[in-house]
């Protein structure tokens, strides 16, 4: 049965074989909470199972693609495991969630514009082509909650040198531009031309045979996962919930409970908290 009518988070719309599926909470920058992350798993499986669908193309709505996790002090997140061990279980199902995409029989197209975000990336990262807009802002988060989540998957695709260069400024970004450049994102063009550009080049893919598209995505997928791939993923889930337990980032999630996520990343830029 179609998931369609009881979706809160997300929005489809269907292009002849082409399924354009809207991470729709704007009024949040479309953080992603833990609706939107079951709601996403249950689609995506629907879509590849579906014989009208060739081509899934993920997109954002309002002025952000997705600003990664919810954590925001009262917003849909996920809140605090009270263990490690319980933590490494609820990552990995997360990342079980976003290897959907990875998974998924139907390629997977990410249509990036505005913010791109810690946890977006993952989807991003995942996706079997990024475009983005040239004036995309990518990065991590911008106070340092955990680590390891993130950074095998941009070892991955940009290398340990440009991986560390991301992982160790705190919120540094780069632009689309710089993205494609360094292999993160197949290529940026201009922000107006963002979404056309990504049914274009979906409504093309479309035009092999689902049959041949699987198979061809599951062959460069294997070659992907005999490097040691998706099992680097599970074991940064581990050190992402060690992290989780030290007190720097104890102390910074005790300031998100009491001031709130902005003015906890103000006072993290502005040198007021020393985490």
């Amino acid at each position: 049965m179609a998931p369609t009518e009881s979706l809160q988070t997300l929005q489809i719309e269907h292009r002849g074989h082409v399924a354009l599926v809207w991470l729709n909470r704007p009024d949040k920058l479309n953080a992603i909470s833990r609706q939107m992350l079951d709601e996403m798993a249950s689609v995506l499986r629907w879509l590849g199972q579906s014989p009208d669908t060739r081509v899934i193309v993920l997109a954002g709505r309002g002025t952000a693609f997705c600003s990664g996790f919810d954590v925001e002090k009262g917003g849909a997140g996920f809140g605090w495991a009270p263990d490690a061990v319980s933590d490494v279980a609820g990552l990995e199902e997360r990342l079980a969630r976003f290897f959907q995409v990875w998974d998924c029989p139907k390629p997977v197209v990410a249509a990036v514009h505005g913010n791109c975000l810690a946890a977006a990336t993952v989807l991003c990262t995942l996706a079997d082509l990024t475009l983005v807009a040239s004036d995309a802002r990518i990065g991590y988060s911008t106070i340092p909650l955990g680590g390891g989540f993130l950074e095998p998957l941009w070892v991955h695709l940009v290398g340990p040198k440009r991986a560390k260069q991301m992982a160790l400024i705190p919120g540094h970004t780069i632009s689309g531009e710089t993205a494609a450049d360094w292999g993160w994102a197949n290529y940026a063009v201009e922000p107006q031309r963002l979404l056309d550009e990504a049914l274009e080049v979906a409504q093309r893919m479309s035009r092999l045979p689902a049959d041949v598209s699987r198979m061809r995505k599951q062959a460069i997928n294997r070659m992907v996962e005999l490097t040691g791939f998706r099992e680097g993923v599970r074991m940064g889930a581990q050190t992402d919930a060690v992290l989780h337990q030290s007190p720097a980032v104890q102390k910074l999630r005790a300031a998100i409970g009491q001031f709130g996520l902005k003015e906890t990343i103000r006072r993290f830029q502005a040198g007021e908290l020393d985490a």
